[in-house]
Formats: structure tokens, C-alpha cells, sequence
């Protein structure tokens, strides 16, 4: 089956029909592996708005009326039960009772609420996507900007160290509404996380990526200020490259290549599978494999294929590794996290993984159906 097959026919309607919850609206955090949901009492920000990129970005790959309703259903969860007043969203919402939104507000879930409404906009051309949008980019402001540190807070209830994921992830939004709107807006906010990434995040000693922050962003002491983690090194370089495509910017592409390469080289295992987390010097901490880091580099291949004319057997390569360590039923269902021997830890299977899979498969059919041009 091909990869487009396999997501759009195997995958997305089994998750749009069983993780959907017809009571209270919205889509269930995690299914069994049977493809059961499984019970809970609130329901999360960061899963619905995955959710709303997942099935937008599956309505404009297939134009099918099914993907459609599935991406309005995570929306009107997101409008009715965490939209805040000042068009932030809340973390999550209660189920059960008399209470309703919880009072805190992530950065990192408004990334994701900013990339979903983006390919919402795309997709669905919805109007009303875009001053959403923008009074959600505003609140995150008011409530999260460091203006003395810059980028932005983790959380309205900070608790534990600064990280360059949000702020990755912030960036993949804008770089989503800078392509919808052509609205150069879009690019404040993503020039100042690429100057973050080359002054904090990327450790030019050593090729890696820091994951863990103090307040003024200088490198956690302990444990946190040494994880290195692959998939994230792997994210990096595709952000890099679609950056670069649309800004140009000197120096990002060498970046890019010096990330690859070290997380190539010493974030992956002898099966072809990239592990959890390593060290500043390559030295494996965790060797487990999760799905989301699989589909990472094989994005980073594939940004490599169409702007370095690097082989696209790389992508090829980490893709069949990635269905046959995690998919050996051939879907609709994956074993998220396995032990570094082949064995199963993991309980359940999370939807919010779905936003990984579809950005995954989705680049590769558009690469890979390119002309491939060679040196």
C-alpha cells in the first residue's frame, strides 16, 4: 500500500470515527490498542488542535467531505470549550460537573492552535481563521513575551525549565500562515526564534540542539542542560531548510547540515531507528524509540532531497523503518514506544501522534513525486 493510501483510506477515518467522543465533543487523548478511546475527564488543547491540523491537511490532500467534518469537530471543541476572552486557549476543559476551563494557558499548545487554524484557513477558507489567529499570536504575547530575555514563557503557571520546543514549534506556525496569507507578519515572530535558535538553542561546539533552559535562557545545569534529543535535531533541519526557502538567510543551511549529520551519526541506532535522547557528545542516554522521532527524520531527508539533491533513498530508508518497527498491523493503530530490544512499552496509542504522521507522509508524497534532479 502507499503511503498516501495507507493515511488517507487506512488510517485518518478509523481515528476520525473512533477517537471522536459524540457526548461531549472534541477527540479522546489516547485509543487502546484495540481502538478503544479511552476514558477522561478533561480534554486537552495541544490534542484538538493537532487534530484540526491533522484533518485539515487531510481535506486538502483528498478533498474528501469526511476529513472536513473531522477537522470542524476539533475546532468546535476548541471554540466552545477553550477559547478565552482574549482569544488565548485554555490547556484543557473539564468533562464532568459544574467546572469548565482550566486557568492556565501553554505556550506550547497556542503553537499548535496557531498551525491549526493556519491549515484550517488553507484548507477550508475559512475567513474567520485568520483574526482568530491573530488574537491568539496577541494574548500569547501579552501574557508569555520575555521581554527581557526574549522568546516566550513556557506557561501563565510556569513550573520547570525554559525549552527550545515551543518556540520550534511557534515557528513552524508562523512559517504555515506566512505561506496562507503572504503577510509578512508572520515573519516577526519567526525571525526573532531563529535568532534564538542560533544564539541559544544550537550548540555550535558540538552540532547539537539544547532542549533544556534557565530563565535568561542560558543552558540548565545537570542532567537537562546535557539531553540532546534527535527527533528534535531532525525537526530543526526541516524548519531550517523551509525557513531558508522562504527568507534566505546566511548561515542556517550549515546549521542544518551540521544537525543532520550529528544526529545521523550518533542518533541512530544499528536497526536504522533514532533513539530517544543522547548527550552533547553523542553518547546514547535513552535508547527507546518513540513514532514522532521516526517521522522527523524522515522529514529531514526529504528537505534534503529537494534542496541539497540528497539521495532520496535516505527518506526511503527511515520510512520503512518507521512502518515496520511501529506499524508491523500495516495501521490504523502504532506501538508508540519501543524498548531499544523490540519490546512494547507503551499502553495506549496517542492521537496527538497523528499530527506527526500526517506531516510526514504528506511530505513525502509531495518529494517524492518530484523529479529528482542529481549532481
Amino acid at each position: 500500500m502507499d503511503p498516501r493510501t495507507f493515511l488517507l483510506d487506512r488510517v485518518l477515518p478509523f481515528w476520525a470515527e473512533r477517537a471522536y467522543d459524540p457526548k461531549h465533543g472534541g477527540y479522546f487523548t489516547e485509543l487502546t490498542h484495540e481502538g478503544h478511546p479511552v476514558s477522561e475527564d478533561r480534554r486537552f488543547c495541544l490534542v484538538q488542535a493537532r487534530m484540526l491540523y491533522t484533518f485539515s491537511h487531510a481535506y486538502w490532500l483528498s478533498r474528501e467531505d469526511w476529513a472536513l467534518a473531522a477537522a470542524e469537530r476539533a475546532l468546535d471543541f476548541m471554540l466552545r470549550r477553550l477559547k478565552q476572552p482574549d482569544g488565548a486557549f485554555a490547556t484543557a476543559a473539564y468533562l464532568r460537573g459544574n467546572e469548565e476551563k482550566f486557568d492556565l494557558v501553554d505556550f506550547y499548545d497556542q503553537a499548535f492552535v496557531l498551525f491549526g487554524l493556519a491549515w484550517w484557513h488553507r484548507a477550508s477558507g475559512d475567513a474567520d481563521a485568520l483574526p482568530l489567529a491573530r488574537a491568539a499570536l496577541s494574548a500569547l504575547d501579552r501574557s508569555l513575551k520575555d521581554a527581557a530575555h526574549g522568546g516566550w514563557k513556557e506557561a501563565t503557571k510556569q513550573n520547570g525549565p525554559r525549552r527550545q520546543n515551543p518556540h520550534m514549534h511557534l515557528l513552524e506556525a508562523m512559517i504555515a500562515w506566512f505561506e496562507t496569507s503572504g503577510d509578512e507578519v508572520w515573519l516577526v515572530p519567526a525571525r526573532e526564534i531563529i535568532r534564538l535558535f542560533e544564539d541559544r538553542f544550537f550548540d555550535a561546539s558540538t552540532g547539537t540542539l539544547r532542549e533544556f533552559f534557565n530563565d535568561d535562557f542560558s543552558p540548565a545545569p545537570g542532567l537537562a542542560g546535557q539531553i540532546r534529543e534527535p527527533g528534535h535535531h531532525f525537526e530543526w533541519v526541516w524548519l531550517l531548510h523551509h525557513y531558508d526557502r522562504l527568507t534566505v538567510c546566511d548561515g542556517l543551511i550549515d546549521a542544518a547540515e551540521r544537525l543532520y549529520k550529528t544526529a545521523r551519526r550518533c542518533g541512530v541506532d544499528h536497526e536504522g531507528s533514532v533513539v530517544e535522547a543522547m548527550d552533547p557528545q553523542g553518547e546514547v542516554l535513552r535508547s527507546g524509540r518513540l513514532l514522532w522521532p521516526q517521522t522527523e527524520a524522515v522529514k529531514a531527508a526529504l528537505a534534503r532531497t529537494e534542496f541539497l539533491d540528497a539521495d532520496p533513498s535516505e527518506a526511503d530508508y527511515f520510512l520503512a523503518t518507521m512502518m515496520a518497527t511501529h506499524f508491523p498491523g500495516a495501521g490504523p493503530l502504532w506501538i508508540n514506544h519501543i524498548s531499544s530490544g523490540g519490546e512494547p512499552l507503551s499502553e495506549g496509542v496517542p492521537t496527538r501522534l497523528l499530527y506527526h504522521l500526517t506531516l510526514c507522509i504528506a511530505e513525502y508524497e509531495r518529494v517524492r513525486k518530484q523529479p529528482v534532479s542529481k549532481a
